[in-house]
């Protein structure tokens, strides 16, 4: 692949955004992700470094991916690991994705430690894609995970306590960066996070403090990102049809009330959400009072997490609406590469990274 031939500029991004809402992910809730106003200058705006890629066919853009090289941590070490997302084609034209190999090879850098993908688990095309055996590129799934969709009157039980809680200010960014840095290592694929700029749209003010006496114990920020990225329903099938007619029962149950069609969703991703030691009692004491914070200006928030994660059986307590996506390893065989080895059992990359 000459690289110079598909990376995409400033121009390609009315093209790219055509391409990525082209189609919806299947399901009875057909969610379109997408990069609105401007899908380019959205991938430029992810932390890190940014490689945005188009193929056409007669001058015209037929498909589209990204690559978003950041530094995570990789057994207690920060290595450089690539996350592919966006690959797509144009819905409209007939026959698969033959231009992804191409893509792909394309991906292959000496300083990448790891390489990594997910894919919604509707997306049938996508997992024969990825499931397809090659000498040059193993895609291997490595974990599930799943992304919930919360009303925040949702009911957390949680224990007594003497912890305090409150937002962070500018004062604390010191010992929150050390507190997301310590206990962000013990995971696998979580960001470094050298300072709260690196972000894009996030600050202090949009995290929140779970504190014995002075020290850190639980932490998260409400990072909404929907104006350089978003997710819209594009139509429900099924009970989920039923389910949106039936929108004030929902939320007299707590269920979130179901969005309107080709409405943008508008809420925060509870980001960057650590306790200490992982512990149990500072997760519920943490979600009991952060949801009712987002009460006071939101109808609905997202969490992501492994599905192994300790905090996942918590979240199933709750009533929720959610998706699935598969975790993919990537690499490439025939290069001769080392590649950092990741642990699924201590996997949580940042659901606002994904």
């Amino acid at each position: 692949m000459r690289e110079a031939n598909y990376l995409a500029t400033p121009e390609d991004g009315r093209e790219i955004l055509r391409i990525l809402e082209s189609s919806a992910a299947k399901g009875s809730m057909e969610l379109l992700y997408t990069r609105r106003p401007d899908a380019y200058e959205s991938y430029m705006r992810e932390p890190g470094e940014s490689r945005v890629f188009v193929t056409r066919s007669g001058g015209r853009v037929i498909g589209t991916c990204a690559e978003l090289i950041r530094e995570v941590y990789i057994g207690g070490e920060a290595r450089r690991a690539a996350y592919l997302c966006g690959l797509k084609k144009d819905a409209a034209l007939e026959g698969g994705m033959g231009y992804f190999a191409t893509f792909m090879h394309g991906l292959q850098r000496d300083d990448i430690d790891y390489y990594y993908c997910s894919v919604v688990t509707d997306n049938e095309e996508a997992k024969k894609l990825f499931g397809r055996e090659r000498r040059s590129i193993s895609m291997k799934p490595m974990a599930e995970y799943r992304t919930y969709i919360f009303n925040p009157k949702v009911k957390i039980r949680a224990p007594k306590h003497s912890l305090t809680f409150r937002p962070a200010e500018e004062a604390d960014v010191p010992a929150l960066i050390g507190f997301l840095n310590r206990e962000g290592s013990r995971k696998d694929l979580f960001p470094v996070v050298r300072s709260l700029e690196q972000f894009y749209n996030l600050n202090c003010r949009d995290f929140w403090l779970l504190l014995d006496g002075e020290e850190i114990v639980a932490t998260a920020a409400l990072w909404n990102q929907t104006p350089y990225k978003q997710y819209v329903v594009k139509r429900y099938r099924g009970l989920m049809r039923l389910a949106r007619i039936a929108n004030p029962l929902l939320s007299a149950l707590r269920y979130i009330r179901l969005p309107k069609e080709d409405a943008p969703l508008d809420f925060p991703m509870l980001s960057f959400f650590l306790c200490r030691d992982d512990r149990e009692e500072y997760y519920r004491v943490f979600l009991q009072e952060i949801t009712k914070k987002i009460c006071e200006r939101y109808g609905i928030f997202v969490i992501g997490l492994p599905k192994e994660h300790c905090a996942a059986a918590l979240l199933e307590e709750s009533k929720n609406i959610h998706f699935d996506t598969v975790l993919y390893e990537i690499t490439f065989p025939r290069s001769g590469q080392e590649y950092a080895k990741v642990d699924p059992h201590r996997l949580f990359p940042e659901c606002g990274l994904l």
